[in-house]
């Protein structure tokens, strides 16, 4: 049998490693090596990491986690729901919150110590049997490993109470998006070398054996079946990123060294996503041959010819546009000579041969790049800045008839997008920089403006898609989409040359990122709008409760403290027995046989029968009062005066004598609240039905109350903060009963409650305006408003 220790040996010292006939031997010894230089990583870092999680508990547990329990005490003074038995909770949280704190960090250390013993070495051995995996002649598959074949898991599935394990995905996402994005080029080469020796094609980045994703979500799934709390396993993750993730680098980087030793893909592939704008680094051994493409005058000074790539395009552009289609963008063409002023112009004198269309996409490549690297938008339109680049003394060679309309109704196309009322100012800025791209699209693909599933179109469709919710404040709290958006961008303008599939890759690419932004935001989204049913429910319930007391006293005089108690304490019981009455329907009747019981206990018997009734159910009625208080935690020393009054005002009542009194003496001495007997006459339903017709009559008969009632949910409304910054937002949840709005934010969470007579008054003052859905594609949007503007009733640029 091969002695294991040989197979790990360091294959860089020469008097271990020699020539191997067996290719496949010697690229399993490759991977048994990478996987020994990542375990003595691991095996340092993790200890460290360990150690550092164990003092960070304690830390935390002399500090009795303050900071902690004042957030606590104010989240709790906030909830308004049984106000009359707040203090007293508060008083036991003040009392009880610093050792249970302690208690439950001591709990945590326990349990830290305790997996320590084992979690090391199931981690790490994890981490080399996943490795060991992508073997070409390796038993277990990648496919089948513990993390590769372990399928992400449906977090759309999850419901509302499992929202701390989605707090925690999202904290390991960002860990791990930073790391990737820190170890690109690494990485890359890594996951094209390990592809090269299992034979598995296009690994994601989430199963590379040596990436960060795996690193991580490994230690995820291993955690999250220990008995930790959630604060620790908050401090568990940030410790494993910063002793582990952030120090990996080094290990990769000697793994990777150890490929090349060995030959192994000494030149990689091209990339389908370059992950940054930067070149792949010399020291994971790319040899990518730049070729310089050279504008029309620097040819004309250097006699250089036309390049293989220029060559390239020109073949792209050997069909031309449809007639029917060319007579339209010629027509808007010339609205946008008529009215475009001085962008329409270079203002620069014409004269000599026919500039080629390929040297024209040459030298828009070159402003293309350097616009990028410059990282800076030009002021001056697209004409001027080719005709900087190309003019001699004042002069350009003319362009062809095709290339002349295509800049302008491109320039057109862009000026149109920039007066779109749908999109935000800075996605519309971001899309704006896209013009040089998309010209020199249009000049090398005739399908650009005829094909609506057209890559570029479906590009700009999907950015302004994505963007219809980002805000200049959502841009500053660094909104993962817009961030993705700029990305893509970014990416666009220095890769782009002549491959326009560029943009169905990207295209691609975004509408994965969106699916699994879209699955956390949706979940964000359905507790912001179950908080804001709640509230609507309680306060709903609240109101019946109010109604089956009045229902009660209808046509009846009882003492004002009976009164006064039924308002203040047993509504409170009532409503918490009315929000379980799915599930204890008899709690609810037997809170509400309790108001009646009291009712009838405090009104002059008519006879002695009557009298004899009360006598009997007044022992059950005072046990009943108390056990519905203290399922509210009612305070029972508040209580006392009204049990000494009601004790009272039964001696006086219950020890008349019928037949001999007309009245009762105590009367003048208590005070008696009468209620009509039509103090009940609507039901609560019909109560709140005219109520909301009553709101909806007070509204002025305008456009502004017209749009305010039909708004529908998904619409998205923009509004300004205190600081004046401006916002977005959008339509979740409309209430049936109260037409109460909800809108959420573009990360799902609440932003506004409000009415609809509230939102009709807010767009009549201009502070808020209704933007909508986006029904149509962004491209086709503008597309329509050109061939709007080349009516002669619409001469001007306005927005579609």
């Amino acid at each position: 049998m091969e002695n294991p220790k040989a197979a790990i040996a360091n294959i860089r010292q020469t008097d271990n490693y020699a020539p191997m006939n067996d290719k496949v031997s010697k690229q399993k010894k490759i991977i048994e090596s990478s996987a020994n230089v990542l375990k003595t990583h691991l095996q340092k870092t993790f200890a460290m990491h360990m150690e550092q999680v164990e003092q960070l508990l304690y830390d935390t547990s002399d500090s009795k986690n303050t900071d902690a329990i004042h957030l606590d005490i104010k989240a709790l003074q906030m909830k308004k729901t049984f106000a009359m038995y707040r203090e007293q909770v508060e008083q036991q949280h003040f009392n009880t919150s610093d050792s249970k704190i302690t208690d439950a960090i001591h709990l945590d250390i326990k349990a830290l110590q305790k997996a320590s013993k084992y979690l090391s070495s199931l981690y790490i051995d994890s981490i080399a049997k996943n490795i060991l995996s992508f073997s070409a002649d390796s038993s277990i598959r990648a496919e089948n490993t513990f993390f590769s074949s372990k399928e992400d898991k449906d977090w759309a599935s999850l419901q509302l109470l499992e929202t701390d394990e989605v707090e925690n995905q999202l904290l390991i996402d960002g860990y791990v998006s930073a790391s990737e994005s820190h170890l690109t080029e690494l990485l890359y080469a890594l996951k094209c070398r390990i592809e090269f020796i299992s034979k598995v094609k296009d690994i994601p980045n989430s199963k590379n054996p040596f990436g960060p994703s795996v690193l991580m979500k490994m230690y995820f799934e291993l955690i999250k079946g220990e008995s930790f709390s959630k604060m620790a396993h908050k401090i568990l993750y940030e410790s494993f990123n910063q002793t582990v993730l952030l120090s990996i680098g080094d290990a990769l980087e000697e793994i990777n060294e150890l490929f090349i030793e060995a030959e192994i893909l000494l030149k990689l592939p091209k990339p389908k996503f370059k992950q940054s704008t930067s070149v792949v680094k010399k020291d994971v051994k790319t040899s990518v041959e730049e070729r310089k493409v050279f504008t029309p005058s620097e040819q004309a000074k250097s006699g250089k010819a036309m390049t293989p790539q220029v060559d390239q395009v020109s073949n792209v552009l050997a069909t031309k546009i449809e007639p029917v289609l060319y007579s339209s963008l010629v027509e808007m063409a010339q609205v946008y000579r008529v009215h475009g002023g001085k962008k329409a112009s270079d203002g620069l004198a014409i004269s000599g041969e026919q500039l080629a269309t390929a040297d024209l996409i040459s030298t828009l490549d070159e402003i293309q790049k350097q616009g990028a690297i410059d990282g800076v938008e030009l002021e001056d339109s697209v004409r001027s800045q080719i005709g900087s680049k190309i003019q001699v003394d004042g002069q350009r060679r003319p362009y062809s008839e095709q290339d002349d309309i295509l800049i302008d109704v491109v320039a057109m196309f862009f000026d149109v997008i920039l007066q779109d009322r749908h999109l935000p100012d800075v996605v519309r800025a971001m899309i704006g920089q896209l013009q040089i791209p998309i010209l020199k699209v249009a000049m090398m693909d005739k399908e650009f403006f005829a094909k609506k599933s057209h890559p570029a179109r479906r590009f700009l469709n999907a950015l302004s898609h994505a963007g219809l919710g980002v805000s200049e404040k959502n841009k500053q709290i660094q909104s993962a989409t817009f961030e993705k958006m700029e990305e893509l961008v970014a990416r666009v303008l220095m890769e782009f040359e002549s491959d326009i599939e560029i943009f169905a890759e990207l295209v691609e690419e975004f509408e994965i990122f969106l699916d699994q932004q879209q699955q956390q935001i949706n979940l964000i989204e359905e507790r912001s709008r179950k908080m804001t049913q709640g509230a609507e429910q309680l306060e709903l319930t609240k109101r019946q409760a109010a109604y089956e007391i009045a229902l009660r006293l209808s046509g009846k005089s009882i003492p004002e403290f009976v009164h006064l108690f039924l308002d203040n304490a047993w509504k409170d019981v009532l409503v918490l027995a009315l929000l379980r009455r799915e599930k204890e329907p008899e709690e609810t009747r037997q809170t509400i046989a309790v108001i009646e019981r009291l009712v009838k206990s405090v009104i002059l018997p008519e006879n002695e029968s009557a009298k004899h009734a009360i006598k009997e159910d007044l022992a059950r009625l005072l046990k009943d009062i108390k056990v519905g208080l203290e399922n509210i935690s009612y305070d029972f020393h508040e209580a006392l005066p009204f049990f000494k009054e009601l004790e009272s005002w039964h001696r006086q009542i219950l020890s008349v004598n019928i037949t001999a009194v007309d009245d009762i003496p105590v009367a003048e001495r208590v005070a008696l609240v009468d209620f009509d007997e039509d103090f009940c006459e609507a039901s609560l339903e019909e109560e709140l039905l005219q109520e909301l017709e009553v709101e909806l009559k007070q509204m002025p008969k305008d456009k502004f109350s017209k749009q305010a009632n039909n708004i529908q949910v998904g619409d998205w409304l923009e509004y300004k903060d205190e600081s004046g910054a401006a916002l977005r937002a959008k339509l979740s949840w409309k209430s049936p009963v109260t037409m109460s709005c909800l809108f959420v934010n573009d990360r799902g969470a609440k932003a506004m409650d409000i009415t609809i007579a509230e939102l009709a008054e807010q767009l009549r003052q201009k502070s808020m305006r209704l933007v909508g859905q986006e029904k149509t594609p962004l491209v086709e949007r503008v597309l329509l408003g050109m061939k709007k503007m080349m009516s002669p009733n619409e001469p001007e640029l306005n927005p579609a």
